[in-house]
């Protein structure tokens, strides 16, 4: 199999698998009687989330934390941006959203959930797509998901506290050891056999098939959110078209506001798309996996719908790589790689 096809085919057409995906989950969901299955259904989802997970981690180059030391400026403004003002400016989108319109409050948590998650991988291969720093993205990657271990269980307390909604600490912590701590383990102790059985250049030839793998379990992910919740949804259809305004107001902010300040900063246009993938963009597998292993479905439905949003804005920021090279007075030469003119 062509797996690279494969993976880039998903890659291409991720928000319109998205969309298909909600809308067969919604119509069987409507149309079925779930109850009888809700134990079965709960382990399905645990698999597919295991599914989803488990391969993104064998791409992890967790050996790269080893460089991060001499990148240090680059690194603290990422993961601050990451792991602390995403949640703060998603905060205030929901603050200006509610003030509109009264949002339910698992749902708002769903909404944070969705951005105070690890980046996602697939923000490497949009670094690459712009001539960006890879070293720093993967980098960047890695501390992320080491450090989801104390900043997601922190940040859900701190605001399921805010809106009267008891969620345990225990419980997310035990979650996060379950979806993204085992698996990244697991992955890692993989990729390492993987390339002593198969050779670097084995490896790289399959590479390309556990991205797709994942990007399939998202689907999968996403078609069950939609079927346990349809009726839920039915019964108030605003609820996805509520959900989609704080998230473009947060990408809006969110891209612009890492434009304007590493400019500012003199990060060169390299590590400016390195970090701004990476800060910007966000795991929404990671935070359906979470929302569901702790039982919360409803929380789940705002990850869910976050690439309907998330992948226009990142490619569209993509695409405009030539004019944002322009703002940090870069050539791009006949190889494609910015050059400070």
């Amino acid at each position: 199999m062509d797996w690279l096809r494969l993976k880039n085919h998903l890659d291409r057409y991720l928000p319109l698998y998205v969309t298909l995906s909600m809308i067969a989950g919604f119509y069987v969901g409507v149309h079925a009687n779930l109850k009888p299955y809700h134990e079965t259904l709960k382990t399905l989802n645990m698999l597919v989330v295991i599914s989803m997970i488990y391969p993104m981690m064998i791409n992890l180059r967790v050996g790269e934390l080893k460089n991060s030391a001499k990148l240090w400026k680059q690194l603290t403004i990422a993961l601050f941006m990451g792991l602390v003002l995403s949640p703060l400016i998603m905060y205030a989108s929901v603050l200006l959203v509610n003030s509109f319109h009264p949002m339910n409050h698992l749902l708002v948590l769903g909404l944070l959930l969705a951005v105070v998650v690890p980046c996602s991988s697939m923000s490497i291969a949009y670094t690459g797509f712009t001539k960006g720093n890879l070293e720093l993205a993967t980098i960047i990657v890695a501390l992320s998901f080491t450090l989801a271990i104390v900043t997601v269980p922190g940040w859900l307390k701190v605001f399921a506290a805010s809106y009267h909604v008891p969620i345990s600490a225990w419980l997310l912590v035990k979650t996060i050891l379950i979806v993204v701590i085992v698996p990244m383990v697991l992955g890692v102790a993989t990729r390492h056999y993987l390339i002593s059985r198969m050779g670097s250049e084995g490896f790289l030839r399959i590479r390309p098939a556990f991205p797709a793998v994942s990007l399939l379990g998202m689907y999968a992910i996403v078609f069950l959110i939609f079927m346990e919740k349809a009726r839920v949804i039915a019964g108030k259809p605003e609820i996805v078209g509520l959900a989609l305004l704080p998230l473009v107001v947060y990408y809006t902010v969110s891209l612009t506001f890492m434009t304007l300040l590493n400019r500012a900063l003199g990060i060169s246009y390299r590590d400016h798309m390195a970090m701004t993938f990476t800060s910007v963009g966000k795991n929404e597998g990671t935070a359906m996996a979470i929302a569901l292993a702790a039982g919360m479905g409803m929380m789940a439905i705002p990850p869910a719908i976050t690439p309907i949003v998330q992948i226009p804005f990142l490619v569209g920021y993509v695409k405009m790589w030539r004019k944002i090279a322009g703002l940090w007075k870069c050539r791009v030469l006949e190889e494609g790689t910015p050059s400070v003119s």
